[in-house]
């Protein structure tokens, strides 16, 4: 999960054949809204295999029935068609990414649950090919260039909100959980699948949650992997990244040649963070992409953001303590690998982002939940920015019951990393307390996504077979796969040229991407 961003910072086909999944046949020709899905056969990125892509069309409102929305959707055959009717339905993260884009993730995390089953994955509303709600946002040079302690950000975020609205030209009401839920099990009943086995990760668990309510009979089995809880506002994820932070501090103390190369490093984040909040500043880069000579105007905001999002990588964490000493001694470089590799304004829809967090997050805080998430400092931004663009957008609320906790006998298997910086342990335990038949598990060294990291994707695999979580063997969930810490500058070493200083910067550095 990741919080609302501002706007300036970033806002092989063959030919179409009609075939029906040669696994569903029957289940389509009984399927009462389409006798026959046209589908076509596709490739995705990053994915060597054949997939079968299509589209359903689905009202834009519900509630009127009036509109229309191409849903697209993209399945990725079982190696061995031993459950025909069933698929594995995984669901992206964000609020804001296409599944379908990141099929070699979902490919990679579901590799065991694909040998004998579908996987099939729906860009939601909003997202992908699905009427993808993005505005326009300046590119990498001049999101370095932007100085936000210069201007008034409630303004500008106001401002930005409003013209991507003007862009947009949509009731952003009609893409919150609720209403996505439905456009799902359309795509199940066009396909045939009598059963489905539900993963999601991070904001795909909220949906797959909402997905068991509305349709219970759907869901023979749900994986959620770094659980959002139905009762907890994203708001709340300030408090995580400094719990994951802090822990990452600590295990520097805790070991000598960490903490012999940087010493007190919670102090020296601190005295960093006011330096630049005081004094931005400005130096000449090489673009991460082009090479070429640009400026970047280093701020609180702006490297803090960097340290977060590195925060959900252990080889990006690793590079922190690094990154924050030599940005103490003048030297940006490792500051820039990170800004680089944490830049995700073209995989996320942001404002199908915003019809998340304005229509179910700001309208479920309170006074009491507000003073809480603003003891942190992503939290108050979080909060500050929801209160400035919500207005503009006027998503529709969406019903209180929304928030109660997912009541379900459906197998269920949690999943939380212990050194999350989004989702804690704890997150999943409010979602399970409703949930008769639930496991959780957590990985203690993992961060954000479990299977994507740990040898989770095959506990996945046995519980979708079985159906159950009772006997499974997560020992190996105890493994450590943190990385050792950057102790000092890899790379060829160039003279950067600094406005306030003159230090090194490494030409080149493995961040792990």
């Amino acid at each position: 999960m990741h919080s609302i961003k501002k706007m300036k910072s970033g806002l092989l086909c063959l030919a179409i054949l009609t075939v029906s999944l040669g696994i569903n046949k029957r289940a389509l020709a009984d399927t009462e809204s389409s006798s026959k899905v046209q589908l076509t056969p596709c490739y995705i990125e990053n994915l060597p295999d054949r997939l079968l892509c299509g589209s359903i069309k689905q009202p834009l409102s519900y509630e009127t029935n009036k509109g229309e929305i191409d849903i697209h959707f993209a399945v990725i055959p079982a190696i061995k068609q031993s459950y025909p009717t069933e698929a594995v339905l995984g669901f992206a993260g964000g609020p804001g990414q296409s599944a379908v884009e990141l099929a070699a993730i979902f490919n990679r995390n579901l590799r065991y649950a694909r040998e004998n089953r579908d996987i099939l994955l729906v860009d939601q509303r909003g997202t992908g090919k699905s009427f993808k709600l993005q505005c326009q946002s300046d590119d990498l040079v001049t999101q370095f260039a932007f100085n936000d302690a210069l201007v008034d950000m409630s303004t500008l975020t106001a401002k930005e909100t409003q013209g991507c609205k003007s862009e947009i030209k949509v009731d952003l009401s009609h893409f919150t959980t609720p209403v996505a839920a439905k456009d799902f099990e359309a795509v199940r009943q066009a396909l045939g699948y009598t059963g489905l086995h539900l993963y999601g990760v991070s904001y795909g668990t909220r949906i797959a949650q909402e997905y068991t309510r509305q349709f219970p009979d759907s869901v023979l089995t749900s994986t959620l992997d770094g659980v959002a809880p139905m009762q907890q506002s994203l708001a709340a994820i300030g408090g995580a990244i400094d719990t994951s932070l802090e822990a990452l501090l600590k295990r520097c103390k805790a070991q000598k040649q960490c903490e012999k190369q940087y010493p007190d490093l919670s102090n020296q984040l601190a005295t960093l963070l006011d330096r630049l909040d005081h004094s931005p500043v400005t130096i000449d880069v090489r673009h991460p992409r082009t090479h070429q000579n640009i400026e970047l105007v280093v701020t609180q905001l702006k490297f803090f953001s960097a340290i977060r999002m590195a925060l959900y990588s252990h080889h990006t964490r690793a590079l922190i303590p690094l990154t924050i000493s030599e940005a103490l001694a003048g030297n940006y470089s490792p500051l820039v690998g990170l800004l680089s590799s944490s830049d995700m304004v073209d995989s996320m829809a942001m404002g199908m982002h915003s019809a998340i967090v304005c229509g179910e997050d700001w309208p479920y805080l309170t006074s009491v939940s507000r003073v809480k998430h603003t003891q942190s400092y992503f939290g108050k931004l979080m909060i500050e920015s929801l209160d400035m663009s919500c207005p503009v957008w006027q998503v529709k609320p969406v019903d209180n019951r929304f928030y109660q906790p997912l009541d379900t006998v459906t197998p269920t298997l949690l999943l939380s990393g212990g050194v999350d910086p989004a989702t804690p342990p704890e997150w999943a335990e409010m979602a399970m307390v409703n949930m008769e038949n639930a496991t959780h598990l957590i990985a203690p060294s993992a961060t954000h996504g479990v299977v994507s990291q740990t040898c989770a994707a095959k506990l996945v695999g046995q519980f979708i077979d079985k159906k159950s979580a009772q006997e499974l063997d997560a020992s190996c969930l105890e493994k450590d796969n943190r990385k050792q810490f950057f102790m000092n500058l890899n790379g060829t070493v160039s003279t950067q040229k600094t406005k306030n200083s003159t230090s090194q910067v490494g030409a080149t550095y493995d961040i792990g991407k």
